[in-house]
């Protein structure tokens, strides 16, 4: 199986597109607000290399990445959150595999190999800490 090639935010009951896995676990656990989970396609194609979070509704992704125009703390306060990924190869290893942590505190780690982006996900809206993790290939 290849690594991941694609990425979105599904909002409350989206259904999942074909062929994608959905990440079963609430990016406003515990904050109120949408429910958004975070789901992606594997397969074909250039993997993504790495991904990355804009802390403003206004900041552009920088060259090569895409935003994913859905504000991860939607309708829960909080920042405004967006999600960016790039597939160049200079700027990362692709990405085998990914999941999405929760807890009650900023310093919840992923078992070795995964390894955490450090964003909470939650930051400024309450409720649990949520952390974007994933494996390289």
């Amino acid at each position: 199986m290849s690594g991941v090639t694609n990425l979105t935010v599904l909002v409350d009951d989206e259904p999942t597109p074909d062929g994608w896995i959905k990440i079963g676990k609430d990016l406003n656990a515990g904050a109120g607000g949408a429910y958004l989970y975070f789901a992606y396609e594997k397969g074909s194609g250039a993997p993504i290399t790495n991904i990355i979070f804009l802390l403003s509704k206004d900041e552009s992704a920088p060259p090569s990445y895409h935003r994913i125009d859905v504000d991860l703390n939607k309708g829960a306060g909080g920042a405004y959150i967006y999600a960016a990924f790039t597939r160049e190869a200079h700027l990362g290893s692709p990405i085998d595999d990914l999941d999405v942590i929760l807890g009650d505190n900023s310093g919840i780690q992923p078992q070795a190999p995964w390894r955490r982006i450090d964003v909470d996900l939650n930051k400024g809206a309450g409720g649990k800490y949520v952390y974007l993790v994933y494996r390289n290939a």
